[in-house]
């Protein structure tokens, strides 16, 4: 695209729906008048006065219509938008006519842009095929610029939408990108046998279909990929990352296998050089499976799966029992170790019915979890298998309508008292807390939750009371100040910071050098 002259760019901003030239400066209120003699006022504008390339990197940070505004403030600031490291085009476009407005917008953008390289262009609206030929445009203008990531995130309000848009063919060449990402972007199988993208590092591939032949012709072809993410991906049953021999992390957010499989549909993993394996979003008729992943130093089981009817529940939950102790088996030797809502729920259930999980190495433990009484059987079993932990964060995350379903039946033939869990515990010997703990975490700890507080409060008690070596205990406060006033919100945190300051003092400790620090914070 043809790149002007600066005077061809100056006073130019974004509307919203079409490009226009600013009126004169000399109604405008927001440009500091010449006449001012106050010192003060005259000192106020200090941002206009730092360096451009500061400015830029500010600017870098907003999106481009944001960016181009700042063309009106004064004469100093007509052209420091064209010169930005960074362009970022995103749009909630409800109709094709918007989009189409979005288009022109960013067409024209792109022709007043001076800088000779980009660091970042990121372009994210609902695509439609009559767009294809203006958006391989923007892309090729990216990549003529020497962009370093490059950002394809497309939407679309109807899930069956067959509007993907198809990369152009010279992007499977050997691009300059050290970051790519792709949604809703449709790839070629027969162009990825030919793919060179040589200084790609990471690449996220989201809500598209990947066959396992694609995959490999991916590592083949990114002789630098360090990090991969398929999000919401189908049509791979394996992941084999013997291909690609600089492959570190890999994430896999989520997966789907074909309805006539249900339940016996598997993705095996073999990963011997990976480091990092996050295996995370809704898994629907699908298992996992890892055959090889020895080097692995953090892991992250964070998935969820949604159970059957009512009628079989029994069988299913023995099935995801069954999985999950061969995933924590395949994975005991990591030292960092992340478990989410759905797998601490399904370890709640086989502590609860005496089933304990596999001896763990894992040093640094995180839980996501919004905790109710159902889950400590889940964190004591945990703590019984990892006699080597050292460092224990629990994110009290918000609960989320994917949790593990169960009967009624459960419910009343494993119930107990949340309230004294923990001191049926009090004779049993956790070598983490004897030898081992020495730092304990937790955030997002509401205070205005009853319930939450309750179980957590009775947490920290056995914790304090059986941590033999710990050292600090970080306390992360907060409550949500939604309809309320900033007066009643600062009494009320004071009082209730007192009430917990007060009662974590009064707790037993058995680690004479245990700190516990608190800290609050309100929205």
């Amino acid at each position: 695209m043809r790149q002007p002259s600066e005077s061809s760019v100056n006073a130019t901003i974004w509307d919203s729906t079409s490009f226009y030239r600013t009126p004169n400066r000399k109604n405008n209120p927001l440009k500091r008048p010449r006449s001012c003699q106050n010192k003060e006022c005259q000192n106020v504008d200090r941002i206009s006065n730092l360096p451009d390339p500061i400015i830029q990197h500010i600017l870098s940070f907003l999106p481009a219509a944001d960016a181009i505004k700042t063309c009106i403030l004064s004469k100093r600031w007509d052209s420091v938008w064209t010169l930005v490291p960074n362009l970022i085009f995103r749009r909630e476009c409800s109709c094709s006519q918007e989009a189409e407005s979005f288009a022109v917008f960013v067409d024209k953008t792109l022709m007043h842009y001076c800088s000779p390289k980009v660091k970042k262009f990121l372009v994210e609206f609902e695509f439609t095929e009559c767009l294809k030929a203006q958006v391989d445009s923007w892309v090729e203008f990216a990549v003529r610029l020497q962009v370093e990531e490059l950002c394809l995130e497309f939407h679309r309000e109807i899930a069956d939408d067959p509007d993907y848009y198809y990369l152009p063919n010279f992007l499977y060449s050997n691009i300059p990108s050290e970051k790519l990402s792709l949604r809703f972007c449709a790839l070629s199988p027969n162009k990825l046998k030919q793919v060179s993208w040589m200084s790609l590092k990471v690449l996220s591939i989201s809500y598209n279909f990947v066959s396992n032949e694609m995959i490999k012709n991916i590592f083949l072809g990114c002789s630098l990929l360090e990090y991969l993410k398929l999000n919401q991906c189908h049509g791979f049953d394996q992941i084999n990352t013997n291909f690609s021999s600089s492959l570190k992390d890999l994430v896999v957010d989520g997966s789907w296998g074909p309805e006539d499989k249900f339940g016996d549909f598997v993705i095996t993993i073999k990963g011997p050089s990976l480091l990092s394996l996050t295996l995370t979003g809704y898994m629907r008729r699908a298992n996992y499976m890892l055959l090889d992943v020895s080097s692995l130093v953090e892991a992250n089981i964070g998935y969820r799966m949604k159970s059957c009817s009512l009628g079989c529940r029994s069988n299913w939950y023995s099935a995801h029992r069954s999985m999950l102790h061969d995933l924590l088996e395949k994975l005991k030797h990591v030292e960092k170790l992340t478990i989410g809502t759905w797998c601490l729920q399904v370890l709640s259930i086989s502590e609860v019915k005496g089933l304990s999980s596999p001896t763990s190495a894992c040093k640094y433990l995180t839980l996501n979890k919004k905790i109710n009484k159902w889950d400590l059987p889940g964190i004591a079993s945990l703590l019984q298998s990892s006699p080597n932990l050292q460092k224990l964060t629990i994110n009290l995350m918000p609960s989320n309508n994917f949790e593990f379903e169960l009967d009624r039946s459960f419910y009343k033939y494993y119930n107990f008292d949340g309230e004294e869990y923990w001191g049926l515990y009090n004779q049993r010997i956790f070598k983490c807390l004897v030898l081992n703990l020495k730092s304990v975490e937790i955030v997002g700890f509401d205070t205005s939750c009853s319930s939450l507080k309750l179980v957590v409060d009775q947490s920290v008690q056995f914790l304090l009371k059986n941590a033999k070596v710990l050292e600090k205990m970080i306390i992360h406060a907060q409550r949500d100040a939604v309809n309320r006033t900033w007066m009643s919100v600062e009494a009320q945190e004071l009082m209730e910071l007192l009430e917990l300051t007060q009662a974590l003092l009064s707790y037993p400790r058995a680690s004479p050098n245990a700190k516990v620090m608190l800290e609050s914070c309100f929205k």
